[in-house]
């Protein structure tokens, strides 16, 4: 197993990303002029590809469209440009890992069901979990009935005390993880243990139902990848305040490392992430419906897997379908002015306390979203001379001193590793 760098992202820092990945909505209506990235073609898949998202929060109840920048009133649009791109990056699979929709009314699980019906149409397997904005008023039972086309139906065994379940096809195992973290009044199966308080959880039945699984990819020779909503290492998860932490996530992941599984994959932050303990490595999979509309691609081959992030082009696929809203055809361009304003903003807030000249504020800004774009592209880790070099880095830093970017961005620099680019991974 490759030795890999780690995204250091405890307690406070979790917090404070996923306000990043929250304010990465707010509006835009700058003028500046801003480069912006071509979304080029994936190379060929190496064996199997499965494409990976998370955090979809499916929501066709949010409609309107104005000035205001506020990314799930696209949450539709977005869906569709994300399976769109998936098929045309050949994905064979896609693994749909939670926060399917904003909230589990009945009429936006149709919605999603009928988007993932016409997808499954063109070629790709979709296989679903729930994270924790996923059930109330649908009840277990219901979600498994409503979306059993994507995964529950195609399911080699599924866990009685909850809505985990594992897929077996062409000598890979699938383990799809129920986290839970879902009201009690959802909970509904009849094996299934209630939490008190609602909290994400892995129930000792489910631990005992997952072994079994595992043991039997271990006898049959099968390769294994796992996937959840919730976090489970450490580094990220163990801190119950922190609102990530599974009980008894220890005693699974000490599990997955037992029968030598390589990657359990994630969402649930809102953020792209990698990390790695004691031989076992894990995704984050970030937000579809912020900066920079993002999943992920696993080609799967004898040898392991490789990782690279794609960006969904969003523009090629309402040119595709001839949307006419301004903001879909020019949907990269959109989002770069977005970012630019949100540092923009955040800077002028902090500017407030810690007051500069306008021409070192404005470098301050230029700065700040450097970087964050570049921490999102993956190339923080390669520009990491280049950013503490720029004109603008001191003035960002008077400027944020006392507030939690100060010490967030700083470290940033230090520590965002060149997986976020891409990884390689051997069984």
């Amino acid at each position: 197993m490759k030795t890999v760098h780690l995204l250091k992202i405890h307690g406070r820092k979790a917090w404070a990303l996923v306000l990043l990945a929250a304010l990465f909505l707010t509006g835009c209506g700058t003028q500046t002029v801003l480069t912006v990235p071509e979304v080029e073609p994936l190379p060929e898949p190496e064996g199997l590809r499965i494409a990976v998202a998370s955090d979809l929060h499916l929501d066709p109840d949010n409609t309107e469209r104005g000035e205001e920048v506020y990314a799930v009133q696209y949450s539709p649009e977005l869906l569709d440009a994300l399976l769109w791109d998936a098929r045309q990056q050949n994905a064979e699979i896609l693994l749909l890992t939670g926060d399917l929709v904003n909230g589990g009314k009945y009429h936006r699980i149709e919605l999603l069901a009928e988007k993932l019906h016409a997808a499954e149409e063109t070629g790709m397997d979709i296989y679903v979990l729930p994270g924790n904005h996923d059930l109330a008023p649908a009840t277990q039972t219901e979600f498994a009935a409503m979306l059993a086309d994507f995964g529950y139906n195609e399911a080699f065994s599924r866990d009685t005390a909850s809505l985990s379940y594992c897929v077996i096809r062409d000598g890979l195992m699938i383990l799809m993880m129920d986290t839970g973290g879902y009201g009690a009044r959802s909970i509904d199966l009849p094996d299934a243990e209630i939490p008190d308080p609602d909290e994400a959880f892995l129930s000792s039945k489910t631990l005992g139902w997952a072994e079994r699984m595992l043991k039997k990819a271990a006898d049959e020779d099968l390769r294994v990848i796992c996937a959840g909503h919730y976090n489970l290492l450490t580094e990220i998860s163990h801190q119950p305040e922190s609102g990530f932490y599974i009980q008894n996530g220890d005693r699974f992941a000490d599990m997955l490392r037992k029968y030598d599984v390589p990657l359990y994959l994630s969402g649930h932050m809102h953020i792209r992430g990698f990390y790695q303990e004691q031989g076992l490595s894990e995704l984050l999979t970030e937000f579809l419906l912020s900066y920079p509309t993002g999943y992920s691609v696993l080609d799967l081959t004898e040898r392991g897997i490789h990782y690279q992030p794609r960006r969904v082009d969003v523009d090629a696929w309402a040119k595709e379908t001839g949307q006419e809203d301004p903001v879909l055809l020019s949907f990269a361009e959109w989002q770069q002015k977005t970012l630019y304003d949100y540092s923009k903003e955040n800077v002028a807030f902090m500017a407030e306390k810690n007051p500069m000249s306008r021409s070192r504020e404005k470098k301050a800004v230029d700065f700040f979203y450097s970087v964050m774009s570049a921490f999102w592209d993956g190339s923080l880790s390669d520009r990491r001379e280049e950013v503490k070099n720029m004109p603008g880095y001191e003035p960002f830093f008077l400027c944020a001193d006392g507030f939690a970017y100060g010490w967030w961005l700083k470290d940033l620099i230090e520590t965002a590793p060149p997986e976020l680019a891409g990884f390689f991974l051997s069984w």
